[in-house]
């Protein structure tokens, strides 16, 4: 069987570029050897967001397209995506008051035409304030939360849809590369052909390039985020963002009735190397306990889950201060392959668009949008 794109890895971006291609009417196959969304993909934050921290770090060109993209998607998916009131108490703050005001003023102005009310302090006596410590004070703005899982499927959905062959269960043996394309074996004893690769295999990218035998100088950063859930810290359908004396941010949402708290930042070394540990319950529960009235310790957590971000090697010193934007890397040595570092849930669907717009002149196909506006089944 011939395909004109072969995508390894059914997390987000796979499923995105799956779905994005598929529309642009390429024959496509995706194979992802556990099911859908099984690792990274269904261990984020639960949030689709701009992310106010990165502008600590002056990645205003990823803020401004995630805001654009979660306007989007509050559009295209209201029944996987819900917008959020956060509050930002000013207590422990790492940070002055001032340049706390001028990162949400700025957070705004890149979200310009969002839906989504405008950021603002907020009185001492709102209630939201309630469940915190006395005399916490803030600011309230607004993103949204997701399910995440489920919004990869959504997007596998509308790729098979429209053509794409998704298939779980199924790893990639070996490969050869030619100049016509690659000979791919599949561990369901089948041999595809594929004009191109695109490798969406999350922690595992650079794993795959050494199985394909494809060399790449982008470098690889795994990180490992990790949350708890407790019972219900406050009454609401509003969330947390709460600043640490290590400069992060530590979020507290609900979530499937309880509170969820995360995340960590942790380095490690393999991609499976994704369990909680009692270091991070702890960090999580100091992290709540500096603000929340009601403290909580390891035996208060109900659940938890881990994920490893497979983050592009920008050079920064501190996990925290990695990039969160995305890297495409393309090959064209003989049969092409585009590997993707880095990228987050919010920023998918630009990822998928962008991806196309450079695999477009090898595949001989105009590339256009086909997804701004598309409703998510």
């Amino acid at each position: 069987m011939s395909y004109d794109l072969l995508i390894i890895g059914g997390g987000i971006n796979g499923c995105a570029i799956a779905r994005e291609a598929a529309l642009l009417g390429l024959k496509v196959l995706l194979v992802e050897r556990d099911t859908l969304a099984a690792h990274t993909s269904s261990a984020s934050s639960k949030l689709i967001h701009g992310g106010l921290r990165y502008l600590e770090t002056y990645e205003f060109r990823l803020v401004r397209e995630a805001l654009v993209e979660r306007e989007r998607m509050l559009a295209t998916a209201p029944q996987l995506i819900r917008p959020m009131a956060f509050v930002l108490p000013h207590a422990h703050a790492v940070r002055p008051r001032w340049m706390v005001r001028v990162g949400l003023y700025l957070y705004d102005l890149l979200g310009l035409g969002s839906s989504l009310q405008r950021s603002r302090s907020l009185r001492r006596d709102d209630p939201r304030l309630a469940p915190l410590m006395p005399d916490s004070g803030g600011f309230l703005y607004w993103d949204a939360q997701v399910d995440d899982a489920a919004l990869v499927r959504a997007n596998a959905k509308d790729a098979a849809a429209n053509g794409a062959e998704v298939v779980t269960g199924v790893a990639v043996i070996s490969a050869q590369r030619g100049g016509k394309g690659w000979t791919v074996a599949l561990s369901d004893g089948r041999s595809v052909d594929a004009r191109t690769i695109v490798n969406a295999a999350g922690p595992w990218v650079r794993d795959l390039l050494d199985t394909l035998g494809v060399a790449t100088t982008s470098g690889l950063r795994l990180i490992k985020g990790s949350h708890i859930t407790v019972r219900a810290l406050w009454q609401g359908d509003h969330a947390y963002i709460l600043q640490q004396p290590d400069r992060r941010v530590v979020f507290a949402a609900p979530w499937q009735g309880q509170t969820m708290i995360g995340t960590t930042d942790v380095p490690v070394d393999h991609p499976g190397d994704a369990g909680i540990e009692p270091d991070e319950i702890a960090y999580l529960c100091a992290a709540a306990n500096r603000y929340f009235r009601h403290q909580i310790a390891a035996a208060d957590v109900t659940g938890s889950w881990s994920g490893i971000r497979a983050l592009y090697d920008n050079g920064a010193d501190e996990a925290r201060t990695v990039t969160r934007d995305y890297h495409l890397d393309l090959d064209t040595n003989a049969a092409p392959i585009l590997s993707v570092f880095g990228g987050k849930i919010t920023t998918a669907r630009a990822l998928a668009e962008h991806a196309m717009a450079k695999l477009a002149p090898l595949l001989g196909i105009t590339p256009r949008p086909v997804t701004r506006d598309r409703l998510l089944p």
